[in-house]
């Protein structure tokens, strides 16, 4: 339920703060006040659209700003992918949320939970979720069949509401699936175009079976064979300054030197580090000398070689120019290729499984859209029940209302629903648009409220109006209804009828006056007691001071409860 309400500086209203009661809360006050403006408030916070001529002259923004107490178990109720789980995770207490709406003179409307920015979409599905809103725009809305649709299916229960849905869902899946197959068969049908080059690719490709350390090793391979010439002539001349002969070279002089020292050592203990350092000298260059020899054997040891390499490259190059660059590139497209035509021959088993996935799918479909439509069938027919009876109390006792429920022909059916109505006796049926006037729609739609509440009790409902074209004895049955519905469940009305403002457990008062500076100003105040039989006394159109007026009143008043 709502707990607070506040506004500031929105259209006339400097500033309103408004508690309603649990039960039925009314809010009156002259024409021109500014009663519309409070549900204006009330649908910024639903999502409504902001608009920055409706902040107050001189005001720098406008803020809308309510705290909502949330039922038990909301927060589990939703979709994972309902935006309204966008509040709760902004929430600073998932039992009580603060939100608003703030509408600055110039610049871009906020969303707030708790103080912090957050989607206007999320706070819209929030409030919506909690609060039911009526209005007199909401007679447009109820001629509609997705409007009438949803009327049923919460009059129905919350059964029929979960299968509807999962029937909606059931037939995103078969869209989904739908573009599943639709893009399979793109990918299969552009591969089959391609077959022969991607055949060629991977016949290329496998030909020369490429491999990026052997590239790596050709590479400095080819560098050393071409420089083979000089290359020998370096190793044999370093063999010659190592080895030389046995006789003069660089090891023969090393092992000499060391036998010197081997023998001074002798005498003298301190030439033993020396002795070491030379017999380490003479293992590396005897390990130099065979590793020199070895790499110069090699230089000669396949003739042709240098020829082979530069085949092997050349065929290299050719597949990275052609399928490249670079043979990283060549591997991966071979990759992709393979799998495409992978895809070719296993094209209709795939198409074969997802068909058989639709298949099941769109049985399941039609059979839980069957059972929604028989269920809704039996409830059409209570629905039209309990609105005539509601009409009867609400001076329409001629009026009969059917509910019809037909289907499409498309794969899946989709039901429609559509309220005719019979509103005097003698006249056709018509949709209920066409078959009943602006004072009558009215009370049609307080009926359907009121029945559509009476199951959906979770909810707080805001009434704009929905009292207009209705007068005399009916306004007085209109109160009792309204009075009816807020019993075990919060209503908020907007009202120019004192029959139903005396109703009310709770009843403010917009006040229109002017400001210091001139400009016209509303301000909001609770009534009770003497202010509110002077409240009354206004509504029925007398002066306070009106004692047959101020009786009348009283009499009204000794309604409640």
């Amino acid at each position: 339920m709502i707990r607070e309400i506040e506004i500031r500086d929105l259209v006339v209203i400097e500033r309103a703060h408004i508690e309603p009661v649990a039960g039925l809360t009314a809010i009156t006050g002259e024409t021109g006040a500014g009663k519309t403006v409070v549900a204006q408030a009330l649908g910024l916070l639903a999502g409504g659209q902001a608009d920055a001529r409706a902040v107050r002259p001189g005001a720098k923004h406008a803020l809308v700003q309510a705290t909502i107490a949330v039922p038990d178990g909301f927060w589990q109720s939703l979709d994972p992918d309902d935006p309204a789980q966008q509040v709760r995770e902004l929430a600073d207490d998932e039992a009580e949320v603060v939100v608003a709406r703030r509408v600055p003179a110039e610049g871009r409307a906020r969303a707030l939970v708790d103080g912090q920015v957050a989607s206007r979409e999320g706070v819209a599905a929030f409030v919506g979720a909690i609060v039911r809103f009526s209005g007199q725009h909401e007679q447009r809305r109820l001629v509609g069949p997705a409007a009438q649709m949803a009327i049923l299916d919460a009059f129905a229960g919350p059964d029929v509401v979960a299968l509807a849905a999962r029937v909606q869902g059931l037939r995103r899946a078969l869209v989904q699936l739908d573009r599943q197959v639709d893009e399979a068969r793109e990918r299969r049908e552009r591969a089959q175009r391609e077959r022969e080059a991607l055949e060629a690719l991977v016949a290329d490709v496998d030909e020369v079976a490429p491999d990026v350390a052997e590239e790596d090793a050709l590479l400095a391979e080819r560098a050393r064979l071409a420089h083979a010439e000089r290359l020998a002539g370096a190793a044999a001349t370093a063999i010659a300054l190592l080895d030389g002969d046995g006789e003069g070279g660089a090891l023969t002089a090393a092992g000499q030197a060391m036998r010197a020292i081997e023998q001074a050592a002798e005498l003298d203990p301190s030439l033993r580090d020396i002795l070491a350092d030379l017999a380490a000298g003479e293992a590396a260059l005897q390990e130099a000398l065979i590793g020199v020899r070895r790499y110069a054997d090699d230089l000669g040891a396949e003739p042709g070689r240098l020829d082979w390499v530069e085949d092997r490259l050349a065929r290299y190059d050719a597949l990275s120019r052609r399928y490249g660059p670079g043979t990283d590139a060549v591997i991966a497209r071979a990759e992709e290729a393979r799998a495409a035509l992978d895809a070719l021959a296993t094209g209709e088993a795939g198409d074969d499984a997802i068909a058989a996935e639709r298949d099941a799918l769109l049985g399941e479909a039609i059979a839980a859209a069957g059972e929604l439509r028989t269920m809704r069938e039996h409830a059409a027919p209570r629905l039209a029940a309990a609105v005539e009876a509601a009409l009867q109390d609400l001076s329409m006792a001629g009026a009969t209302l059917r509910v019809e429920v037909t289907d499409d022909d498309g794969e899946v059916p989709r039901d429609r629903v559509s309220l005719v109505m019979r509103a005097n006796p003698g006249l056709p049926e018509a949709p209920l648009a066409d078959a009943a006037s602006g004072g009558e729609l009215s009370r049609v739609l307080l009926a359907l409220h009121a029945v559509a509440a009476a199951a959906d009790p979770g909810v707080a409902w805001v009434f704009d109006e929905v009292d207009a074209g209705i007068g005399g004895v009916t306004a007085a049955v209109v109160g009792e209804r309204l009075a009816e519905m807020a019993m075990g469940r919060q209503v908020l009305v907007i009202t120019h009828l004192p029959q139903v403002a005396a109703v009310a457990d709770r009843h403010y008062r917009l006040v229109k006056g002017t400001a210091d500076d001139g400009r016209a100003i509303t301000t909001i105040e609770s009534v009770e007691g003497d202010a509110l039989v002077d409240e009354i006394c206004r509504m029925l159109g007398s002066a306070a001071d009106d004692a047959a007026a101020r009786g009348h009143a009283r009499e009204l008043l000794a309604r409640r409860g």
